[in-house]
């Protein structure tokens, strides 16, 4: 000790000497050289926890398929992590005017009051027209340090102090090549000098929230295309009774009723019914011989019907297989004459197709719209379609049966394809892409589910959250497919000695989520204990921890109650997260139970 203290006392004395010495030598001082690697350490710092905080964000962005909630959570975030005002997301229309998204903005305290840059506002910029994105479309950010030494135009001044901005850095949102929008930050109370670290942290924040939106979008159009499948196999399964009444009865009346009542279901049309011709009116006469009508609307039945227009110009295009679609009958630049026929019936919309009997016009299949316009998709045309030829075969009594049980038989196993893409579709739907486990959709909707059921019956529930120590480490030592494989390993593993009640979520990038029914705390730190050695006793290497061990382990936080009314199902995500920060923060590769106040077994 007093040999060290001889030393700095050595030290202390030469050191004007040194720093006079490198002076002369035009060298910087010892003084200097310490403040600058005070200066850099400080820095690099603070790229470090930017850099954390960037892999925290975009983590929570590729977690979820919630769209509003990948949005509110990033604009929460960023506004946090950069230290701004207001983070608010802009989204462009197809004339490249556009709108803030009022559940898309985040401010801080002391600014919520301000006027909302949400709300919808519709903030049209004649700049951004004009040049249909203007800079955004390059993909370059755009930072303005103070909006009134900026040399921006009075009208877009006007605008930004109407909703109190002095500075502002905003990032362009792509999905795939197509220009979504513009993520924002704004500071209301000062100037602001925006860093390099941070335009290029809300760039990448906005490339990540662009690719969010394209995985939202296509989970939307998914999911309509199942829902179009399932309207379609509805009415195939009721295109499929028509023709099994078909192939077992030729009775016309049976078949004409049948053919009404289940295509007015079909459709949810106002009016579906059979009109015949008179074979001796030459088309131009004829009645309604079965319908199926609501109770609100006047019947057609018994009531001929004479349009000498009809068998003089448009018979023979119904020969050939014309069908009318009218969306609006007033649009349709009918004849009066028509209209009024038309009104008779309180019809506004309307699909008429021909039945044929071999090579003659044998009649109509009319389907009518009574109480407002309607668009008519392709599907329903098709159906119809479909469905009158199946009438005609009928009417024409040429090869019925061997005909209809091919269409059956046609339609069964397009109703099965149909069902096992649906169900490919649910399983999707609720899947994580990378582990095959639960996703953080699905861990949200049977959570709830858990919880409810464990309120009525007064059940304890369980929640548990892990995630695996040092895996960005491991990432970036052993690279993302490596990375990737780890988790797959630790989430087949731990799903292996759970039972079949407890749910394994992946809860997002390395988090992982257990929720476990009907069990009590004592239960549910066994099943922690037992959770930590399996991953313990896979063996990964890990070669860069920063706690001397030198195989991959997991944190994990435990959160138990018998859920009551004052309760919400966020707090127990809350306790258990808790507890999770704090294992982490004593050391990791151990497990922490909620249970006020914490308590720590490694």
């Amino acid at each position: 000790m007093l040999y060290k203290k001889k030393l700095f006392g050595l030290a202390t004395i030469l050191r004007p000497f040194l720093n006079w010495s490198y002076r002369l030598l035009g060298l910087p001082s010892l003084d200097e050289l310490e403040a600058k690697l005070q200066v850099e350490t400080i820095k690099n710092e603070q790229m470090k926890q930017q850099q954390n905080a960037l892999y925290r964000v975009l983590s929570k962005i590729r977690a979820s398929l919630d769209i509003d909630y990948v949005f509110r959570t990033t604009t929460k975030e960023t506004c946090k992590l950069l230290g701004a005002e207001r983070v608010a997301v802009y989204r462009f229309h197809e004339d490249w005017g556009g709108e803030f998204v009022s559940d898309f903005e985040f401010a801080e305290s002391g600014w919520i009051d301000e006027e909302k840059l949400g709300k919808n506002t519709v903030w049209i910029d004649s700049y951004l027209q004009e040049n249909q994105g203007g800079r955004y479309r390059e993909n370059q950010t755009l930072v303005v340090a103070d909006v009134l030494e900026a040399g921006l135009s009075q009208c877009h001044v006007d605008v930004l102090l109407q909703f109190g901005i002095r500075a502002y850095a905003t990032a362009p949102i792509f999905t795939q090549h197509k220009l979504w929008g513009v993520l924002a930050a704004y500071q209301h109370s000062k100037p602001r000098e925006w860093h390099d670290s941070e335009v290029e942290f809300l760039a990448q924040v906005a490339t990540h929230l662009g690719f969010a939106v394209q995985q939202a979008e296509l989970l939307a159009q998914t999911q309509q295309k199942a829902k179009d499948l399932e309207k379609t196999s509805e009415q195939q399964q009721i295109l499929l009774s028509v023709i099994s009444t078909i192939r077992e009865s030729l009775d016309l009346d049976i078949l004409f009723k049948t053919t009404a009542r289940e295509v007015l279901k079909a459709l949810n049309a106002d009016r579906v019914g059979v009109f015949r011709f008179n074979p001796e009116s030459n088309y131009c006469l004829g009645q309604f011989v079965s319908e199926s009508v609501l109770p609100v609307y006047d019947s057609a039945l018994a009531h001929p019907i004479y349009d000498r227009c009809f068998g003089e110009k448009y018979a023979m295009d119904y020969q050939k297989g014309r069908m009318q679609v009218l969306n609006n009958i007033y649009e349709a630049n009918l004849k009066d004459c028509h209209l009024q026929l038309l009104e008779q019936f309180q019809i506004k919309a309307q699909i008429v197709a021909p039945l044929m009997n071999g090579q003659i016009l044998w009649g109509l299949l009319c389907i009518h719209e009574c109480d407002r316009y309607r668009e008519w998709t392709n599907n329903e045309l098709q159906f119809v379609e479909q469905l009158a030829a199946q009438f005609s075969i009928a009417l024409s009594h040429s090869d019925l049966l061997a005909q209809t049980r091919s269409q059956a038989e046609k339609l069964s196993q397009t109703l099965q394809d149909l069902k096992t893409a649906n169900l490919k579709l649910e399983k999707l739907a609720r899947r994580d892409g990378l582990t095959g486990i639960a996703n953080r959709r699905y861990f949200d909707i049977i959570f709830h589910r858990n919880w409810k059921a464990a309120q009525e019956k007064n059940h304890y529930l369980t929640l548990i959250l892990f995630d695996v120590d040092y895996f960005k480490l491991f990432n970036d030592f052993y690279g993302h497919p490596i990375g990737d494989q780890c988790l797959i390993n630790i989430a087949r593993s731990v799903q292996k000695i759970l039972r079949s009640t407890d749910l394994l979520a992946r809860y997002g990038g390395e988090e992982f989520a257990i929720i476990l029914p009907n069990t009590n705390p004592e239960q549910a730190n066994r099943v922690a204990d037992k959770i930590q050695s399996t991953v313990r006793n896979l063996m990964i290497p890990h070669a860069n921890t920063l706690n001397g061990k030198s195989i991959v382990t997991i944190s994990l936080g435990i959160a138990s109650q018998i859920p009551n009314s004052h309760q919400l199902p966020q707090d127990l995500i809350t306790e258990a997260d808790q507890a999770l920060y704090s294992a982490k923060k004593q050391g990791r590769d151990q497990w922490v139970s909620w249970v006020q106040p914490l308590t720590v077994i490694s």
